[in-house]
């Protein structure tokens, strides 16, 4: 018999912007991940780029449709703030941003970037290894991942 657990994370902008320039919002279907979708970064990665004219706007809203928006914790001063908060909560934040990462990670919390999430995706069988060379080559090709981390990735998956 085998289980899958699913493990809750709030997943930040960043990833939602990296996933859909690099063709990659399929991904998060596959993980065993649940994103946690704040308002917040609903606004930002969605209503604000959809009102900028951003087509990744498109595809993130089209990946999001059905799925629940979560309402930000109570007190946040921020989007950040909002996002560090539910993490806490959960355990898990999914994100590129450097600063808010380490700070989740001082808070304790689990924090993965986009390209972890390709590492995973290939560590769970949800991908094959080529599939996820060819997703991180993506997140490169798209300005999201620089070339050193993307090697660094890559041999990975070696």
């Amino acid at each position: 018999m085998c289980y899958r657990v699913q493990v809750l994370a709030v997943v930040d902008s960043s990833t939602w912007i990296s996933l859909a320039r690099a063709g990659l919002l399929d991904l998060v279907g596959r993980l065993p991940v649940e994103p946690v979708i704040l308002d917040v970064v609903f606004d930002e990665a969605v209503d604000r780029g959809l009102q900028s004219g951003r087509p990744d706007a498109t595809a993130i809203a089209a990946s999001l449709h059905g799925r629940p928006i979560t309402p930000s914790p109570t007190g946040a001063a921020s989007v950040d703030a909002a996002v560090l908060l539910a993490a806490r909560e959960v355990g898990a934040l999914v994100a590129n941003d450097l600063a808010l990462g380490r700070r989740a990670r001082n808070l304790g919390v689990l924090w993965l970037r986009t390209a972890d999430l390709v590492v995973l995706a290939v560590r769970t069988s949800a991908m094959a290894a080529g599939e996820g060379r060819d997703a991180l080559s993506a997140l490169e090709a798209s300005g999201r991942l620089a070339a050193d981390l993307a090697d660094a990735y890559r041999d990975e998956l070696r």
